[in-house]
Order: C-alpha cells, then structure tokens, then sequence
C-alpha cells in the first residue's frame, strides 16, 4: 500500500527512506559509503552546507549540530538536542495536551504558543471533519513547531482505536471486538497497514493502540475496544497491529507510526465493571493480563500507556500511573520496556484518585507531580494544563525534582521523532492525503472485516432473507437509524448506510421497507402486516461509562418494549441484530426470535455487512469472542478477573453460526 505511492508522496518519502538506511547504523558513517542526500524541506528555517551535504539549520546559529545532522543515529542525535535544552525546553517535551479543531475549521490562536513558544513534545487532536482539514491542521502544527528556539518537530497523536477514527472520511473500521470475531491475524494486520498509512498521509506519527486489556469483567465499558477474553487470541492480535503500524519488529522507523499500547499493567478486570476501579487480579492472574505487553516488548512497541486502576498484586496503593512498583520495578526493570512511559490523561487527577481510593489520603497537585514524575517516572504526560510548564520548572528551580529525570525523559521522546525521521520533514502533501485516505482499496478490505465479523448467534430457518420477494419488511429500534451506533466510540461522525438504509437498498424492488425508530405504538401496528420484522437493539456509540448501569448487561427497558410489541403482534419472522460493545444478555431473544446476528461496532461499512447478510450475501463467519451470559445471577457470581468463568453462558466462547451448517 503505502510503498505503491512512494512517488506520489514525493520529497516526503525520499527523505524517509533515506533515513530509514542512515539512522540507525552507528554514530557517524564513513565518508566511503557515500550517503545519498535526503530532500529536505524546511519551511522556516535556513539550509546549510557542509562536507558537500545540505542540512536544515533547526537552531539557526548558521552551524551544523550534531542534532541537524542526518548522517548520525537517533541515539547520538537525541543525546545532542537534549544537550542544548533548557530545562523548561525537557519539560515542555513531556507534554501531550489536547488539541480540538474549531468548528469553522481555523486554527486556534493558543496552538501556536504551545508549539512555537512552549515548543511542545507532543499533541493529541481530535474531532477533524475532513482529509483535507486534517493535513493542513498537521501542517500548520509543524510549521509553528518549526518556528520554536530549536525547531523540534511535534509528534502529533490521535487516539485512532479502530482506523484513522477522529478524521471524517477516513477509514474507520469496525472495533476491535469485531476484529476479534474474524478471527483473522492476516486481516486484522492488513487493516493496521492501511491505518499506519492513512496517518502518515496526513502527518499524524503516533496511535494510541492498541487496545491490549483481556476483557475477563463483561460488564466494563471498554470491552468494545479489546480483542475478547482469550489471552492468547488478545496477544496474537495486538502484536500483530504493532508490528503494522510501526512497519515491522525492530523498532520505530520513518515508515511507521508509535503504537502505544494501553492500558498497563491490563485493565480488563475492573471491579464489577466500574472503570477505574482497583483491579482485582491476585499475581498469578495478573501474569495472564501481562501476556499481551511481553509480546509487545518483545517486537519493540514505542509506548506504553498506565492506566487509572490501582493493581492490588502489586501491593500498590495508588493508580498505575502514580505507581513505581508498576511502571519502574515491573515495566522497566523486570520486563525491560525502554520507550515511552506515555500517561493516560490527567496524570495529576488519577494519582490523586488512585490514592484517595486506597488510602483515604489527599495529596497536593504538587505531590501528584512528584510522584508522577520522580516516582512513577512517567516520560509523557496527557491532558494537563499547559501550565504545568510553569510549575515543574519552579519545582525543579526548587530541587523537589532531579533535571537528570526530565533530560532521559526529554531525550526518550525526541529519540522518537529521530527514528521516525520527521526533523528533515515533518510536512504532509495534503492533495496527496485527499486522494489515498478513506480510497476504494481500503474500503474494500475493511468491508471484509466488517463481513467477517457477522456472528450468527442462532438461526431457526429464517436467515437467510429472500431479496424481491414481494414482503413487507419491517425495520424497527433506534439504533437501526443511527450511523455512530454502527461506527462506535473513538471516532469523529462517519457517513454511511445505517441498518435500515441498508436492508432497504438490498431488498428487492417488489419488497417493500418501513423503518420505524421508537414509537412503540407504531411498531406495533405496522408489525401486524409484516412478513419480517427486524429488530435493532444494543448501546449507543460511546460506552467509556455506559448509560446502562454497571451492575446489568440486560437490554434497556424502551428496546425490551419494542421487541415484546412485535412478539406480541406479528406472524411475520422477528430478526434480532445487536449492535454495540459488551455481551448482552440475549435470553428472551434466543427464546422469542427467529434470529440473531450480532454485529458488534462493525465500523463504516458495517450497514452494507449487515445487509448483506441478512440476504444472503455474505455466510456468516464469525465466532464469539468472549462469553454471553444467560443472566445477571452468573455474572454477579464470576470474578471478574478471570476469563471463561461465567457459569452455564448462553452462548459460549467460540460459537458462531454460518448459512452451510
């Protein structure tokens, strides 16, 4: 994919590729191995000459720095830049704040202070309504970051979990709960490459993900964001999107982006399924939910993320992010991670939490900082105030914390950027991006996934539907109109077919198709005249803290009442398709329904995959990738921290139906 358009991508991708051969090879390289001159293209600053070569003056002394000189390693180059750094420059690189695009698409006047005056290390964006809105906001960003005392590119990340999520247009796939249900390491690698591809395009160098939680706790919001409950499958999955977004096992590279996996030390088992909750996990089970970091670790993944939890094993007493016992005697010590220590957001906020939870204790913003920093030595820091610029320089003024901490902190991140070869281009060619992000190609391959993602939960002879039959369709339920429900959380508004868009573009010309949303009156009444009657339960598109209560994985009250108004009024085949992120307890629909596909959040093309099915179209294929439960009672009962421990599930680990058995 990406290497097809080499040509297209122009100065950009010369420049890495050259890169790609001369950063890594040992300090300086011998005049006899002639290397070949990089196209650079500063947009501020001046180019210089020397040894025949040209360089960008990134410090504008009218010298080649080491650190300007692509000739060298990522190690020698970082080690130099970091030299010349003050200490509010280290702390400034530390930074990772959140950045989100006006409405009418200008840029906001305080982002050029961050990059140009604070010279910020790192920034989140979100919520950008098209390609083209996306490349030049990445570009704009570079050139303020251009501009800084010693012209440090900013890595600019997003919080892509399921494609290039947060920019209209883009490829947005289905969750990786529905990536799990394909069952399809090669697939699920090919859309990472396309969404590693679809970043670089628009100048975005980082991804937070992958999702590596093991989800043993059914009720947790964030289960839509895992790969299931297995360990093994949940491993298998995560190493291999690592391994395609940073283009290969050895590192970061110029044609890769920062996989960030999240959340350590795993936060699958929340108790009762409340986030940020203490994880439950005794030591032996928490070496389960590890499985999926020592892979990561083991193929070089750039960052690690800690998360809010607070893991009992590890004798802690406040969140993983405030904690050493995890991030410096686990994670760097005996599991020997040498990247990024990348905090998920509001580092100050979650200490603070995690210790009020355990200990009763109230800490200080600036004992948060201190243990964040010092203790848990944290190299990014998320979402802050930009403020706490001004604070840790006074705190470090004050001795409270150790310079040498922020230099390796400080030196780790711009060692990323080196890798990644963005400090003699870090610009993006935006018609480019326009043509190659969201293309045909790739709305092909993720229509497969969608596809192959469908999970036939039971089937009585109903499925599948005959197109142009001359029947009365009846789609019903809120989530059938609604695209987000579809595309799921994590993501900017997507366009596409809903499910009722789509059932009434697949069936024939002598069908007729009425969609009726919530009016339950209605349904009932156009119920009584239809041959099918499709019902669309599950949540809405974001489910970080479901509106359903924690303590219930039943189908709310208003979609209960739409599915016994149809039972209660039709002769007609009842179809239940779920959609959404947790396994739903599905007993009176396994007991009153024809059907049940379950769809999960299958992402932009996932109307279209429904459809298709329904029709016949595609032969389900997908199996379960965690346990449904029957009740309520078996869930309150299993652990939470364990997986394949509910008792007597409805449909258990594995299942999945198709149309040929």
């Amino acid at each position: 994919m990406l290497t097809k358009n080499l040509l297209k991508r122009g100065a950009s991708l010369l420049a890495s590729m050259v890169l790609a051969s001369t950063m890594f090879t040992g300090a300086a390289l011998a005049e006899s191995e002639k290397p070949e001159q990089p196209v650079l293209a500063p947009r501020g600053k001046s180019i210089i000459e020397a040894d025949g070569y040209q360089f960008i003056d990134l410090n504008g002394n009218g010298a080649l720095d080491v650190y300007e000189d692509w000739r060298m390693d990522a190690d020698t180059r970082a080690a130099d830049l970091v030299s010349q750094m003050t200490v509010r420059e280290k702390i400034a690189q530390m930074q990772h704040p959140t950045y989100l695009p006006r409405a009418d698409g200008k840029i906001a006047p305080y982002l050029q202070k961050y990059c140009t005056d604070y010279g910020i290390g790192m920034l989140l964006i979100r919520e950008l309504n098209s390609v083209e809105t996306a490349a030049t906001t990445m570009n704009t960003v570079q050139e303020y970051a251009e501009a800084s005392r010693l012209g440090v590119p900013v890595l600019v990340s997003m919080d892509s979990v399921h494609g290039l999520s947060y920019v209209s247009g883009a490829t947005v796939t289905g969750h990786n709960l529905a990536l799990a249900a394909t069952r399809d390491e090669e697939l699920v690698t090919k859309l990472a490459e396309i969404a590693r591809d679809e970043h670089i395009a628009i100048g975005v160098r980082m991804t937070l993900s992958p999702e590596s939680d093991i989800a043993s706790e059914p009720r947790w919001g964030r289960v839509m964001e895992t790969f299931g409950e297995d360990p093994d499958l949940v491993t298998q999955m995560v190493r291999a999107q690592i391994v395609a977004f940073q283009n290969g096992e050895d590192g970061l590279n110029p044609d890769g982006i920062v996989a960030c996996i999240k959340h350590f030390p795993g936060a699958g088992p929340q108790m009762d399924g409340k986030d940020t909750s203490p994880i439950v996990s005794d030591e032996e089970t928490l070496q389960i939910h590890l499985k999926p970091y020592y892979a990561a670790i083991d193929v070089n993944v750039g960052s690690v993320m800690p998360y809010y939890s607070v893991p009992l094993a590890l004798d802690m007493e406040n969140s993983a992010i405030g904690s050493k016992a995890a991030l410096q005697d686990l994670l760097r010590e005996q599991m020997g991670f040498e990247g990024i220590i990348q905090t998920d957001w509001g580092m100050i906020w979650a200490i603070q939490e995690g210790l009020g939870t355990m200990t009763g204790e109230e800490v200080s913003d600036e004992e948060a900082i201190i243990i964040g920093v010092t203790q848990s030595r944290v190299d990014g820091i998320g979402g802050e105030s930009i403020r706490l610029i001004d604070q840790m320089e006074e705190m470090t003024e004050e001795g409270k914390i150790d310079e040498d901490i922020l230099t390796a902190a400080a030196t780790r991140i711009v060692k990323a950027k080196f890798q990644l070869g963005v400090f003699e281009n870090p610009y993006c060619d935006v018609e480019y991006a326009v043509s190659f992000v969201g293309n045909e190609e790739h709305t092909k391959v993720n229509l497969e996934a969608a596809e192959k993602a469908m999970t036939l939960l039971k089937n009585d002879g109903a499925l599948p539907l005959t197109a142009n039959a001359g029947q009365k369709i009846l789609v019903c339920g809120p989530r059938a109109g609604d695209m987000m429900s579809l595309v799921g959380g994590w993501s900017s508004e997507q366009e596409g077919l809903t499910i009722a868009a789509a059932v009434a573009e697949y069936a024939g010309e002598n069908d007729t198709v009425t969609y009726i949303a919530d009016d339950v009156t209605a349904i009932a009444e156009a119920a009584k005249d239809a041959d099918v009657v499709i019902v669309s339960v599950g949540e809405p598109s974001y489910q970080h803290d479901p509106p359903w209560s924690y303590d219930t994985l039943e189908i709310t009250a208003s979609q209960q009442e739409i599915l016994e108004a149809v039972k209660a009024n039709t002769n007609g085949q009842i179809i239940t398709v779920v959609t959404g992120g947790r396994p739903y307890i599905l007993t009176w629909c396994d007991e009153n329904t024809n059907a049940i596909l379950e769809a999960y959040y299958p992402g932009q093309q996932g109307g279209i995959a429904i459809a298709e099915t329904l029709f016949g179209l595609n032969n389900p294929t997908g199996k379960t990738p965690l346990q449904f439960p029957r009740d309520m009672e078996s869930v309150n009962d299993q652990s939470g921290d364990v997986s394949f421990d509910l008792e007597n599930p409805l449909y258990d680990y594995g299942w999945g139906l198709s149309y040929d058995k």
